[in-house]
C-alpha cells in the first residue's frame, strides 16, 4: 500500500505523519495493525524513512475535536500520548486556524498554534494544555529513587546531583528501569538535573524508542515531580532543556494542568510503501 506522509519533528523528536482523517473505523483498524508491523522498517534510519515513531491522524472521537492522534513507536508498540508528536499533529491539522482540540488515547487536549509560518513545509510554536499530572508515589529501582508520574502515559523520574551526568545515566540505567517489574506496562525513564538558574536539564529513555532528542510528556512529568519535591515553583515558566532544545512549561497551582510550549515543523513530504501486517 503506497501511502503519503509528512516527515515532522519537534525538537528533533521526529515522526512519519500519515493523515487519514477520511478513513472509516474498519480501515483505521487495518492501517494501525499494518503500521505497528511495519514501524521498525519504516523508522529505520538507514534502510527506511527514519523516525522515532509514526503519527496517524484519524477522524475525531469527540464533538469538539478537529482530529485524533494515534501514536506508534519505533518498535511497533502503541503509547497513550506523545507531547512532541501532538504539537506536530496540531500544526498540520490547524494550519493558521490557531486553536483546536485533538483527541488522543490519553484524552482530548487543547492546542494553540502560534508564530505559524505557512511555507510549503510549515513550522510554528504550539502550546498544549497537557492536563494535570497524576503523582503516583516514589519507587526505588537499583538503589535510586524515582518519582512515578502519569501524563496519560507512565514516567519514572530521578533527580541527579551536579556531579552526575543525566545522559550517561539515561543510556546506562534507562533500559533496566523501563522494564523493571515495578512498571508492568513498562515506563518512560527521565534523569533530570535542576540547574542554578532554575531551568532543568533532562535526558529521557523513552519506552519503545530508547534515547530521544526530546519528550514532551517526560518534560511535563519532570516538572510535576520537581514541584512536588520543592525543586521548582508553581505559577512561573520553567525551561526544560532537552538534547533537541528547550520546552517552556508552567503549572499555576497544585492539581492544575501543565501548559507546554515548543516548536513543531514539517521537514518534507513523500510517499512510502506500507506492507501488510505480518501474521501473528
Amino acid at each position: 500500500m503506497l501511502t503519503g506522509f509528512a516527515k515532522v519533528e519537534g525538537l528533533g523528536n521526529d515522526f512519519l505523519l500519515i493523515d487519514r482523517r477520511d478513513a472509516s473505523p474498519a480501515v483505521l483498524e487495518t492501517l494501525v495493525a499494518r503500521l505497528q508491523s511495519a514501524a521498525p522498517a519504516l523508522c529505520d534510519r538507514r534502510l527506511g524513512v527514519g523516525g522515532d515513531g509514526i503519527l496517524l491522524v484519524a477522524p475525531p472521537r469527540t464533538p469538539e475535536a478537529a482530529a485524533s492522534m494515534i501514536v506508534v513507536n519505533h518498535d511497533g508498540s502503541r503509547p497513550e500520548m506523545c507531547g512532541n508528536g501532538l504539537r506536530c499533529v496540531a500544526l498540520v491539522v490547524a494550519g493558521s486556524a490557531r486553536e483546536l482540540v485533538i483527541d488522543t488515547d490519553a484524552g482530548a487536549l487543547a492546542c494553540a498554534v502560534r508564530e505559524y509560518q505557512p511555507r510549503t513545509c510549515p513550522s510554528g510554536q504550539v502550546a498544549i494544555d497537557m492536563g494535570p499530572p497524576a503523582l503516583q508515589g516514589p519507587h526505588n529501582v537499583g538503589g535510586r529513587a524515582f518519582a512515578a508520574v502519569s501524563m496519560g502515559n507512565p514516567h519514572a523520574i530521578a533527580f541527579v546531583g551536579a556531579d552526575e551526568d543525566p545522559e550517561a545515566l539515561a543510556r546506562g540505567e534507562g533500559p533496566a528501569v523501563e522494564r523493571d517489574p515495578l512498571f508492568p506496562g513498562r515506563t518512560n525513564v527521565e534523569f533530570a538535573r535542576v540547574d542554578a538558574d532554575g531551568s532543568i536539564t533532562l535526558w529521557v529513555w523513552e519506552r519503545g524508542c530508547g534515547i530521544t532528542s526530546a519528550c514532551g510528556t517526560g518534560a511535563c512529568a519532570t516538572l510535576a515531580a520537581a514541584i512536588a519535591q520543592g525543586l521548582a515553583p508553581h505559577g512561573r515558566d520553567v525551561v526544560v532543556r532537552l538534547p533537541g532544545g528547550p520546552l517552556v512549561l508552567r503549572q499555576d497551582r497544585a492539581g492544575a494542568s501543565i501548559t507546554m510550549t515548543g516548536p513543531a515543523r514539517v521537514a518534507f513530504v513523500g510517499q512510502v510503501e506500507v506492507p501488510a501486517a505480518s501474521a501473528g
